[in-house]
């Protein structure tokens, strides 16, 4: 299905499981789409949740924007709810879907029943991690998009899930290469540290540790900022946990929802 946001893009988005359960919606990661919470769109209506997975703009069957920011992103969501008619929601992102929640929330907090944020932070303040985000964006700049994609496979291919690679592996080769670097610069570009203080909405952060502390640390800073959050590290996991470890990741996500579905 598809629905036109208020600035003509067509995006494309799933429900699956019975509408009147309590609503989730998962949001994917930069260079993915709706097909990367394929385990979920099984395993979470048979928990007894309605599940709703858009392809953020620019990704899968979305329309392509000129330029892209999380902040749309957010709004994205804020108009999908209102053309299912629903009131409040709960939210799960992965890594670039963890900022779209975050910024979501900050916007829109009476209309989100809950926040689970996962492998993603929350904005690139340490030296460490600019490096990493400035060394991300060099390499989608400089190497063919088939290495780039090379690369992306072999490093999941190391870590067992051969299946993960070759997800992202065809998802990122059939991306324009000067929009993904687009995207990429807006991961760089965001923060919302100042705001997370304020955040009443109840929260998980999760992360694996199969990325190293950089990660892990990044992910820290995101829960202790936010008054109340739950952290949670998986053994395993990484970007994305819920394909690298999904029975640990619904195991997690569930016991914190079912908190908050009532």
């Amino acid at each position: 299905m598809k629905f036109t946001t208020g600035d003509q893009l067509n995006l494309y988005y799933e429900c699956h499981g019975d509408p009147q359960s309590p609503p989730v919606v998962l949001i994917h990661g930069i260079g993915a789409d709706h097909e990367m919470w394929r385990p979920q769109i099984t395993s979470f209506p048979a928990a007894g949740y309605y599940v709703i997975v858009p392809d953020l703009r620019g990704h899968g069957r979305s329309d392509l924007p000129v330029e892209f920011h999380i902040i749309d992103c957010a709004r994205d969501i804020w108009e999908l709810l209102n053309v299912l008619n629903i009131d409040r929601s709960h939210l799960v992102g992965v890594s670039m879907g963890g900022m779209v929640v975050q910024q979501f929330v900050a916007q829109y907090p009476e209309r989100a029943l809950s926040q689970v944020i996962v492998d993603s932070l929350s904005g690139v303040t340490r030296p460490v991690e600019r490096f990493n985000a400035g060394l991300a964006a060099f390499l989608l700049r400089v190497f063919p998009q088939k290495l780039q994609t090379y690369m992306i496979r072999s490093s999941y291919e190391r870590l067992g899930h051969e299946d993960v690679g070759r997800y992202f592996e065809d998802r990122i080769y059939h991306m324009d290469a000067h929009w993904l670097l687009m995207a990429r610069q807006e991961v760089n570009r965001f923060t919302i540290l100042t705001e997370l203080p304020n955040m009443s909405t109840p929260t998980l952060v999760l992360v694996g540790d199969s990325f190293g502390n950089l990660a892990l640390n990044m992910a820290r800073t995101t829960a202790e900022k936010i008054p109340g959050a739950q952290f949670q590290v998986l053994a395993g996991g990484g970007d994305p946990s819920n394909l690298l470890v999904p029975e640990r990741f619904d195991q997690a996500v569930f016991a914190f929802l079912e908190r908050y579905s009532a």
